[in-house]
């Protein structure tokens, strides 16, 4: 008979802590261990390339350090379907590889060289952009809100779990649900038991079923929200969890009951009503200047010239003609512009408006593509602009598509600025741009 998981991680870290043989360590991690924490702190393994496949089966953070583990990862984007159809048994978000990179100064410099779009266009796609976003309106209020998110997105790591516990007692708060669940679904159960009721409120409702040890992780790890709803879920949680945990939860949605604790116990119900209401955040509370951030992190061109509108909107009618007059009617200064991208960054121009700053933006990508500058780059300083206006980078060109994407409603504006830019005196500063 196979061994458990709980049992698979005591053989994984025997060998971790010993001999540390990375091929032993994957054979072990291919048949199922909860690995609690990235392992970069393990100095005989940290450098190997197998970090990615433990690290990936095992849906734990890792870091690249070398080209070996680069080249892995690039593999694993290869042969992205093999990859999930051998070990989405194990883990069934094993295809989502990329959000488990830890970013460093190594991985920047070799996504810089980078040639192939694809692999950068998952890259910063599945990436959470943080970096780029200044949190402009937080309080105590949103605790629980901001932990709840961390723990959703990071909770899988061990040390970021204490800290979020730590952060829990010391705002003398609770949680009410990490989507679900009362704490993050990465641990062996023991585990799971001693963070659950650290972290999240108590439930008013309790699972009952034949298998008892069954009945206990269900009433542990789920809210309220998921024993309420379990005949509709089971077949999901059989997916997840059933080789995990060794729990045939297809069989328990057959024959269970749900109890309310607060018909019980009246009492108990008053104290759960109070803590709950005490935990209720607004999550719309707080705001996200990405988009201010964004200029003072990776557009230092037009650091201090402009403070973005909240809402990143372009408003008809207020194209700066004297920016279009002066500098894209003339061919020696697009030529100027097109060869030398630091030309841009020092013209002499009232900047009162974010057309302004799309337009002068996009003919600075120009001149990066022209100059073959790193297409990571590129596709890092449109981003936000092919999330709000449907503009991409794609065949070494800039191209706004008129379909359902983006937020942006006036599309006839953006069509129009296209216009403008396909259409200057100089043919090949033209070809840069198609829509």
């Amino acid at each position: 008979m196979s061994k458990s998981f709980e049992e698979n991680t005591k053989d994984f870290y025997d060998e971790l802590n010993g001999e540390c043989d990375p091929k032993r360590l994957l054979y072990i991690a291919e048949k199922g261990i909860f690995l609690k924490e990235p392992l970069f702190k393990y100095d005989k393994i940290k450098d190997h390339e197998y970090v990615v496949d433990i690290s990936v089966i095992s849906d734990q953070f890792f870091l690249i350090n070398n080209n070996k583990q680069y080249n892995r990862l690039k593999y694993f984007f290869k042969e992205d379907r093999y990859i999930y159809d051998k070990y989405r048994h194990l883990t069934p978000s094993c295809n989502d590889y990329f959000s488990l990179v830890i970013i460093n100064k190594y991985f920047i410099e070799k996504l810089l060289y980078e040639k192939d779009e694809n692999f950068l266009n998952e890259v910063i796609s599945t990436r959470e952009n943080y970096l780029l976003e200044d949190f402009i309106k937080i309080n105590e209020n949103n605790i629980e809100d901001i932990l709840r998110k961390i723990l959703i997105e990071s909770g899988k790591d061990i040390n970021i779990l204490n800290y979020c516990l730590d952060k829990v007692k010391r705002n003398n708060s609770k949680i009410k649900s990490i989507e679900g669940y009362r704490v993050p679904m990465h641990y062996c159960f023991e585990t799971l038991k001693y963070y659950s009721d650290e972290l999240c409120i108590k439930n008013h409702l309790y699972l009952k079923c034949e298998d008892k040890y069954a009945e206990e992780f269900i009433n542990v790890c789920f809210t309220d929200e998921f024993i309420r709803n379990f005949y509709h879920f089971n077949i999901e949680f059989h997916e997840k969890f059933s080789k995990k945990y060794n729990i045939d939860f297809k069989e328990i949605g057959e024959k269970f009951e749900v109890i309310d604790i607060n018909k019980i116990n009246t009492n108990e119900n008053e104290t759960n009503e109070n803590e709950t209401n005490e935990n209720e955040t607004n999550e719309n509370e707080y705001i996200n200047d990405i988009q201010g951030q964004l200029i003072k992190i990776i557009d230092p061109q037009y650091k201090g010239k402009l403070s973005y509108i909240e809402s990143y909107e372009l408003n008809p009618g207020d194209i700066n003609f004297d920016f279009i007059n002066k500098y894209l009617r003339n061919y020696k200064k697009i030529d100027r512009i097109l060869k030398d991208p630091n030309y841009i960054l020092n013209i002499d121009i009232v900047i009162n408006n974010y057309t302004d700053c799309l337009i002068i933006k996009l003919c600075y990508l120009a001149s990066l593509i022209h100059n073959k500058c790193s297409k990571f780059i590129i596709q890092v300083l449109i981003f936000y602009d092919e999330y709000w206006h449907s503009i991409s980078y794609r065949d070494d060109k800039i191209v706004f598509g008129n379909y359902s994407g983006g937020r942006y409603k006036y599309k006839f504006y953006i069509r129009k600025i296209f216009k403008i830019l396909m259409n200057t005196p100089h043919k090949l500063f033209n070809s840069y741009f198609y829509c």
